[in-house]
């Protein structure tokens, strides 16, 4: 029998818990990562509390939507007692619904304790980095210079669509169709709608994107100038391009 993967949609903080240890091992070895938090491979306990915070501002900000992939392996289950382990986390995606039409709205919602625990976040990661422990393995140069090349490829692409912020599978898990499955929930809702989908890709992911039909147009460079992220978006059947 064949492993079962289905994805989840994450709706407290509590579910957040397992994500941070699949963020932190997916993205070890990742160029960027490693660019503004070179200190993240040397203080592995760093790269977590790094992972907590970025995914729990993802968590609190509006049209965000966190999916956790859960896999059943029939070979975890107690033949003894013939009882099914519980499902393994094992990666997840981060979907934002960008636009302000009626449609975008509806995915959008409003929460004043979502804005609030936003707000409260937002101080807490300030002292963290700057004065916590965690201060020593990040360059806050780098940073702000990634995220303003970052906010102005996000800016270029259409307004009114469906945005891959973040996706990531635990390597154990890798090769195993999470990444494909996790990828797909968006485009789907993209086609509903008739929205493109967009995203800026790691050469570690070009394969896939590509093989889900997305096409390059552009680049997020960063390590001045000698490394870049590249920026794809997705048509569909309705007409995707035109749609922002």
């Amino acid at each position: 029998m064949p492993s079962t993967l289905t994805l989840h949609r994450v709706r407290t903080l509590e579910e957040l818990e397992p994500l941070y240890h699949i963020g932190a091992d997916a993205w070890r070895d990742d160029p960027c990562f490693n660019w503004f938090y070179p200190g993240g491979r040397e203080h592995h306990d760093d790269l977590l509390v790094l992972w907590r915070h970025l995914l729990r501002r993802e968590f609190l900000d509006p049209g965000k939507f966190i999916l956790a992939a859960m896999i059943r392996d029939p070979q975890d289950e107690d033949e003894e007692e013939d009882k099914p382990q519980p499902c393994k986390v094992v990666g997840f995606a981060v979907w934002e619904r960008k636009g302000s039409s009626d449609a975008a709205r509806s995915w959008q919602g409003t929460s004043f304790s979502k804005r609030l625990k936003r707000f409260i976040l937002n101080f807490k990661i300030a002292y963290t980095f700057r004065l916590a422990t965690p201060k020593r393995s990040l360059s806050w140069s780098r940073l702000r210079q990634f995220e303003t090349e970052q906010k102005a490829a996000k800016a270029s692409q259409p307004a009114n669509a469906w945005y891959l912020s973040l996706l990531g599978v635990t390597p154990k898990a890798q090769g195993r169709g999470v990444g494909k499955k996790l990828l797909q929930w968006g485009i789907d809702r993209s086609e509903e709608e008739g929205v493109p989908s967009s995203l800026e890709a790691t050469k570690a992911g070009l394969r896939l994107y590509e093989s889900m039909g997305f096409e390059r147009i552009g680049w997020v460079f960063f390590d001045d100038e000698k490394q870049k992220h590249t920026v794809m978006q997705r048509t569909n059947k309705l007409g995707g391009w035109l749609a922002g």
